[in-house]
């Protein structure tokens, strides 16, 4: 399948965001950021940054103008730790300099102290803990607890799917220009360029039509600027704000892949049940999430994984239960299948399992329990012009 711009992109012509010409008087951002996984921030000081060359204005969670907060969906994420840091690679502070690298090296001489906490790094402790980011989500079908009794085989296990990063072309970036009476136009590089207007007129307190989002193209991100471009569009636009110059704030890969999320590692228990035939009677499943420091988009993703617990089988006694964990590690987020393949990963694990046990291939009962018209799905919904046998025929056949 062709793109408009495929040819521009293997002739080296396409221009990004760090390809755009500065506009007069334009400011490079740095970012502050914490080097550890959780405490509580006991000093900060700016003094050799202030005095180092180019250095314009360094910029806290004090100097934002409205909200200091860009969780999407559950507001628990601020744009400037305030106090406490959650991760390693959180934002504390941004430094504006004439030039990027007298940016960087001003944002390497902040020294910021800590008062260490412990650290969760792991879902299931996490979940042991009660750090969760909302109450758990259970999905079920039929009679769970009385469909063992009918199974010839039943096996158990656990499953890990560690994170994934997206490694788009281009990194994050974005740089803000002021135009008149305060307002915005903002270059970004996003998924979602509503998302990014939203966030900035959240931190800088202006309506949104005071804020205009220009993007160049769309597309190859893989989910990971689906929510996590607003944050540095919005720490260009805080620039802008306190300056009226141009911002523009260019992570390098280095800085990209440790201050930003990738896919949700899961960690699952299951337990699956069988007739002597192959076909599944009963499936129970756990899931526990790790959500990282904050929300994002955990709470969705954590739902399509429900959606997709059984995968495309018909199960009818199911039992699906779906945990997101708070842990100390950079915010989680989208990433192509949006939780749905973590869950389809548990579902054929557990056929491996019982392929093996019952001494069966393992694609004998993959074809026996798709699903056909009139099944019910774990949410209640019936498959309608269900076309899973044919897909699988067709397929075996060529």
């Amino acid at each position: 399948m062709r793109t408009d711009d495929l040819h521009l992109h293997v002739r080296g012509d396409s221009v990004f965001l760090d390809d755009l010409a500065a506009p007069a008087g334009c400011l490079e951002a740095a970012v502050v950021t914490s080097s550890i996984a959780h405490g509580h921030i006991t000093g900060i000081d700016f003094t050799a940054a202030l005095a180092a060359d180019g250095v314009v204005k360094v910029l806290t969670a004090v100097d934002v103008p409205g909200e200091n907060q860009i969780g999407p969906i559950i507001p628990d994420e601020p744009l400037l730790a305030d106090g406490t840091v959650h991760h390693i690679g959180q934002a504390i502070a941004v430094v504006l300099a004439k030039t990027r690298d007298q940016a960087r090296a001003a944002a390497n001489l902040v020294t910021v102290e800590y008062d260490p906490l412990p650290a969760i790094l792991d879902a299931r402790e996490a979940h042991a803990q009660d750090q969760l980011i909302q109450p758990p989500r259970t999905f079920a079908l039929g009679d769970i607890d009385a469909a063992w009794d009918d199974c010839a085989v039943v096996v158990s296990g656990r499953t890990e799917t560690g994170g994934q990063e997206h490694f788009y072309l281009e990194t994050q970036a974005a740089m803000s220009v002021p135009t008149e009476d305060r307002t915005l136009i903002v270059h970004s590089s996003p998924q979602s360029p509503t998302g990014v207007q939203k966030t900035i007129s959240r931190v800088l307190g202006i309506p949104m039509h005071g804020i205009e989002i220009d993007v160049r193209r769309l597309g190859g991100a893989f989910g990971g600027k689906e929510d996590q471009a607003s944050l540095w569009a919005a720490l260009a636009a805080l620039g802008t704000h306190h300056t009226n110059r141009p911002v523009r704030l260019v992570l390098d890969r280095a800085e990209d892949m440790v201050r930003t999320g990738k896919r949700h590692p899961y960690d699952s228990d299951y337990r699956l049940g069988l007739d002597q035939d192959g076909r599944i009677l009963a499936f129970e499943v756990s899931y526990f999430q790790n959500a990282g420091a904050s929300a994002d988009l955990s709470t969705c993703i954590l739902e399509r994984t429900l959606f997709h617990s059984t995968n495309t089988y018909r199960v009818p006694n199911v039992k699906a239960t779906a945990y997101s964990c708070r842990t100390n590690i950079t915010p989680f987020t989208a990433f192509r299948g949006f939780g749905g393949p973590q869950a389809m990963f548990v579902m054929e694990a557990a056929l491996e399992r019982a392929a093996g046990v019952m001494n069966r291939p393992v694609h004998e009962l993959q074809r026996l329990n798709l699903l056909s018209d009139g099944d019910v799905f774990p949410y209640g919904m019936k498959a309608e012009d269900c076309r899973a046998e044919r897909c699988w025929d067709h397929t075996d056949e060529s």
